[in-house]
Protein backbone atom coordinates (compact mmCIF):
# COMPACT_ATOMS: atom_id res chain seq x y z
CA UNK A 1 0.00 0.00 0.00
CA UNK A 2 1.45 3.48 -0.96
CA UNK A 3 0.16 6.67 1.22
CA UNK A 4 0.39 9.85 -0.67
CA UNK A 5 1.72 12.28 1.67
CA UNK A 6 0.12 15.52 -0.76
CA UNK A 7 -3.37 13.22 0.66
CA UNK A 8 -2.28 13.29 4.25
CA UNK A 9 -3.50 17.03 5.52
CA UNK A 10 -6.37 16.86 3.27
CA UNK A 11 -8.98 14.94 4.72
CA UNK A 12 -12.26 16.88 5.44
CA UNK A 13 -12.80 14.54 8.79
CA UNK A 14 -9.69 15.37 10.19
CA UNK A 15 -9.69 19.50 8.56
CA UNK A 16 -12.23 20.89 7.86
CA UNK A 17 -12.48 23.05 4.49
CA UNK A 18 -8.75 21.46 3.67
CA UNK A 19 -8.26 23.42 0.68
CA UNK A 20 -8.90 26.30 1.95
CA UNK A 21 -6.02 28.49 3.89
CA UNK A 22 -6.53 28.61 7.55
CA UNK A 23 -3.50 30.01 9.49
CA UNK A 24 -5.52 29.85 12.47
CA UNK A 25 -6.62 26.07 12.25
CA UNK A 26 -6.07 23.74 14.78
CA UNK A 27 -3.53 21.38 12.86
CA UNK A 28 -1.40 19.05 15.43
CA UNK A 29 -2.57 15.94 13.45
CA UNK A 30 -0.84 17.26 10.23
CA UNK A 31 1.92 15.01 8.71
CA UNK A 32 3.92 17.64 7.00
CA UNK A 33 6.99 16.43 9.12
CA UNK A 34 6.57 13.04 9.03
CA UNK A 35 5.55 10.70 11.74
CA UNK A 36 7.08 8.39 14.14
CA UNK A 37 10.33 6.78 12.93
CA UNK A 38 9.69 8.54 9.76
CA UNK A 39 9.88 11.95 11.52
CA UNK A 40 11.81 14.84 10.05
CA UNK A 41 14.74 15.83 12.64
CA UNK A 42 14.53 19.49 12.12
CA UNK A 43 11.29 19.35 13.14
CA UNK A 44 11.91 21.32 16.63
CA UNK A 45 14.34 23.31 15.16
CA UNK A 46 11.97 24.79 12.11
CA UNK A 47 8.88 24.63 15.05
CA UNK A 48 10.83 26.91 17.14
CA UNK A 49 12.04 29.42 13.83
CA UNK A 50 8.64 29.97 12.82
CA UNK A 51 7.72 30.87 16.46
CA UNK A 52 10.40 33.47 16.21
CA UNK A 53 10.13 34.89 12.85
CA UNK A 54 6.62 35.22 12.26
CA UNK A 55 5.85 37.35 15.52
CA UNK A 56 9.37 39.51 14.89
CA UNK A 57 8.22 39.74 11.54
CA UNK A 58 4.68 40.91 12.11
CA UNK A 59 6.18 43.75 15.17
CA UNK A 60 8.41 45.15 12.04
CA UNK A 61 5.93 45.80 9.26
CA UNK A 62 2.62 45.40 10.73
CA UNK A 63 1.21 46.86 7.56
CA UNK A 64 1.92 43.48 6.27
CA UNK A 65 -0.45 42.54 3.92
CA UNK A 66 -1.06 39.78 0.42
CA UNK A 67 -0.66 42.21 -2.32
CA UNK A 68 -3.60 39.90 -4.39
CA UNK A 69 -6.59 38.40 -3.81
CA UNK A 70 -6.55 34.99 -1.44
CA UNK A 71 -8.15 33.36 -4.97
CA UNK A 72 -5.16 34.45 -7.08
CA UNK A 73 -2.36 33.01 -5.29
CA UNK A 74 -0.54 30.27 -6.96
CA UNK A 75 -0.84 26.90 -5.11
CA UNK A 76 1.62 24.14 -6.01
CA UNK A 77 -0.73 21.38 -6.52
CA UNK A 78 1.47 19.41 -8.64
CA UNK A 79 4.48 19.31 -6.77
CA UNK A 80 5.63 16.56 -4.06
CA UNK A 81 6.07 19.59 -1.59
CA UNK A 82 2.47 21.39 -1.13
CA UNK A 83 2.48 25.15 -0.76
CA UNK A 84 2.68 28.21 -3.27
CA UNK A 85 4.84 29.36 -6.41
CA UNK A 86 4.96 32.67 -5.21
CA UNK A 87 2.96 34.65 -2.13
CA UNK A 88 2.99 38.61 -3.31
CA UNK A 89 2.98 40.85 -0.51
CA UNK A 90 3.08 44.46 0.12
CA UNK A 91 2.81 46.91 3.44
Amino acid sequence: MILLGELANRDPAAFPDPDRLDIARDARGHQAFGLGTHHCLGQPLARMELQVVYPALLRRVPTLRLATELEKVPFKYDAVIYGVHALPVTW
